[in-house]
């Protein structure tokens, strides 16, 4: 490798990695503070990182909690993707995404309740996924469109699991997109009645119910009691 080119991969190494170095410092902040009060300011001195050093990376707190959020729903739909791939039919594999998300959300608990319950980041988002979108920076406007690219491929991948299942007979005749949002809404209800409930979680316990509730709302009735006709 040319002197120019090593210095040339250096170089993005070292961006790269003082990226990831003030999304775990942000990510922190907005954790410790909630969103509304975490400031730039505060991801600077989390990241120990100048000022003028954290706006050469992101030119404001919007922008880096939607590259947060960008991460958060990439490391989902990763897991998505490995049930998709999984040699098995679409009822156990619909059973172990939905399993697989609540581990997933229940593990990052803290960052869930920003994305679902915090008011002033839900307004946020609301204006951005609105018709005021056009108000933002396009760098703000880039990181919403990769959000709603990320979250397109999730819910893809519910709605292939539900057609597919439907194909096989396992599941009853439905409106996809019904069946998309039921499923969606199920799964972020739990969490957010979490907000309110102080008992001790038993999230294998819990996403089994969850499970069941879910695929008995959905299964083939005359196929599970091996009618024919």
């Amino acid at each position: 490798m040319r002197k120019k080119d090593l210095r040339s991969a250096r170089e993005r190494q070292r961006r790269e990695e003082n990226r990831e170095t003030i999304l775990h410092a942000a990510e922190a902040v907005i954790l410790r503070k909630g969103f509304s009060a975490a400031s730039m300011d505060d991801v600077a001195a989390e990241a120990q990182f100048s000022k003028a050093t954290l706006y050469r990376y992101f030119r404001s707190k919007t922008e880096l909690v939607f590259e947060i959020m960008a991460h958060f729903l990439e490391d989902l739909n990763g897991r998505l993707r490995d049930v998709l791939n999984r040699p098995a039919s679409a009822r156990e594999r619909l059973g172990e995404w939905i399993a697989s998300s609540l581990r997933f959300l229940f593990e990052n608990e803290n960052l869930t309740r920003v994305f679902l319950l915090d008011r002033s980041f839900m307004r946020l988002l609301q204006i951005f996924v609105g018709k005021q979108s056009r108000s933002g920076t396009e760098e703000e406007r880039r990181f919403l469109q990769k959000i709603k690219t990320k979250r397109k491929e999730m819910l893809e991948g519910s709605r292939f699991l539900l057609r597919d299942g439907m194909a096989s007979g396992e599941f009853r005749p439905m409106d996809l997109d019904a069946g998309v949002t039921f499923i969606e809404a199920v799964i972020e209800g739990y969490f957010v009645e979490r907000f309110w409930d102080d008992r001790r979680v038993h999230i294998e316990e819990d996403a089994g119910h969850i499970q069941d509730f879910i695929l008995h709302a959905i299964e083939n009735i005359k196929v599970s009691r091996g009618e024919t006709s």
